[in-house]
C-alpha cells in the first residue's frame, strides 16, 4: 500500500510532466477502451450554454441547478396559450390597429391562461391529466429569472398534434387575416412576458423543425420564411417600442439534423435571424454541426452563433461513455 506522502509524490509528477507535455504538442493518455486527447491550443471557442428541453411531467428548478442548467427551452404557441381566438372575431385586430393600441388585444385572456391554465397545468395541453405538472406559466418564467436560467421560446401557429383547430386556416397563413392572427399571436406573447411583465425572455425561436411535417407546419419552405419575416416585424415592434434598451435574439431555422434549410435560410433571409439552430441526433455530432458553420462562412452570420437546439434523448444509450465522449 502506497502511504500518503508516496502517492502525493506520485500525483505531483504526474501534474507536472502534463503541465511540461501540454506545452510541447499533443498528450494522448489511454485507460482501457477511451482515448482523451488533451492539447495547448485552442480548437475554438465556446459559448458555454448547457440546456434542456422542457418535459411535460415536473419543473423542479432543483433538477436543472444540480445539472448546471443555464438555458431552458419552452415550447410556446397558440396550442399552449391560444387554444381558442383570443377576441372570437377571426382577422381582427389587424397589425396597424395593434401597433396604434396595443390594449385592444384581449389581455384578460393572458392573464387567465398564464396564471389560471385549464386543469391547473401549462402542459394541459400536452399529456394525460392527472400525470402532467401542476402549475402555470407565471412559476415558471418567474422561477426561470430568479435563478438567471436563460429561457428559450419556440412560438407556434400548429403543434405537433396540428392543434387549435381554429389555427389550421393559418398554416401556412395566407390571407390578410391570417397574417394579423399570426402577428398578434408573436405580439402578444412577447408583450405578455415582456412589457406587462418582466420575465426577461428575450431568445425567440419561430417555430420547430419546419421542415418536418410531424412537427405541425403545413407550408414551404418559402412559406417558413415568410412566416420569420412577419414574426420578426412583430418582435421589433415590441422591443423598440416598449423595450428600447434591451437586446432580443431569433434563433433560425430549427430544423432536423442533416437538413440544408439552414443554408438556404442562410442565402435568403440571413437579416432575419440573428442566432443559427438547428438539431443533430447524429452519435457523433460534428460532422453535420461543421456542414452548418462551413455555410454560415461568407454571409452576414458568419461570427453569429450557432446552437444545437436539440441533442441527446433519455430513450438511447446517451448514458455510455463513448457516445458521451462524441
Amino acid at each position: 500500500m502506497l502511504s500518503k506522502t508516496r502517492l502525493l509524490n506520485l500525483l505531483l509528477g504526474f501534474l507536472i510532466a502534463l503541465s511540461l507535455e501540454l506545452f510541447s504538442g499533443t498528450t494522448t493518455f489511454a485507460q482501457n477502451i477511451e482515448t482523451i486527447k488533451i492539447s495547448g491550443t485552442a480548437a475554438g471557442v465556446s459559448t458555454r450554454y448547457i440546456g434542456a428541453v422542457e418535459g411535460n411531467i415536473n419543473f423542479d428548478i432543483k433538477d436543472l441547478q444540480d445539472l448546471g442548467i443555464n438555458t431552458y427551452r419552452i415550447y410556446g404557441g397558440m396550442s399552449r396559450w391560444e387554444a381558442e381566438d383570443d377576441d372570437g372575431k377571426y382577422g381582427w385586430p389587424s397589425i396597424d390597429e395593434i401597433k396604434t393600441n396595443p390594449n385592444i388585444i384581449n389581455s384578460a385572456h393572458w392573464d387567465q391562461i398564464m396564471t389560471n391554465p385549464p386543469q391547473g397545468s401549462d402542459y394541459w395541453w400536452s399529456g394525460q391529466p392527472g400525470t402532467v405538472w401542476q402549475g402555470n406559466a407565471r412559476t415558471i418564467f418567474n422561477t426561470l429569472k430568479e435563478t438567471n436560467i436563460r429561457p428559450v421560446v419556440s412560438i407556434r401557429n400548429v403543434d405537433n398534434n396540428w392543434r387549435p383547430s381554429w389555427a389550421l386556416q393559418l398554416n401556412p397563413p395566407r390571407t390578410g387575416e391570417d397574417w394579423n392572427e399570426w402577428w398578434e399571436q408573436v405580439f402578444a406573447t412577447v408583450y405578455w412576458l415582456n412589457v406587462r411583465n418582466d420575465y426577461r425572455v428575450d431568445d425567440w425561436e419561430i417555430h420547430n423543425e419546419p421542415d418536418n411535417r410531424d412537427q405541425g407546419w403545413g407550408g414551404t419552405r418559402a412559406d417558413y420564411f415568410e412566416l420569420v419575416k412577419v414574426a420578426k416585424d412583430a418582435l421589433d415592434f415590441v422591443y423598440k417600442t416598449y423595450l428600447p434598451s434591451r437586446t432580443y435574439r431569433i434563433h433560425g431555422p430549427k430544423t432536423v439534423g442533416g437538413s440544408n434549410w439552414p443554408a438556404s435560410a442562410l442565402q435568403e433571409i440571413p437579416n432575419y435571424f440573428d442566432t443559427v439552430n438547428v438539431h443533430n441526433y447524429d452519435a457523433d455530432i460534428s460532422n453535420y454541426t461543421r456542414k452548418v458553420r462551413g455555410w454560415m462562412n461568407g454571409t452576414v452570420r458568419a461570427n453569429s452563433q450557432l446552437w444545437v437546439g436539440e441533442w441527446g434523448t433519455y430513450e438511447i444509450s446517451y448514458g455510455d461513455l463513448s457516445l458521451a465522449l462524441n
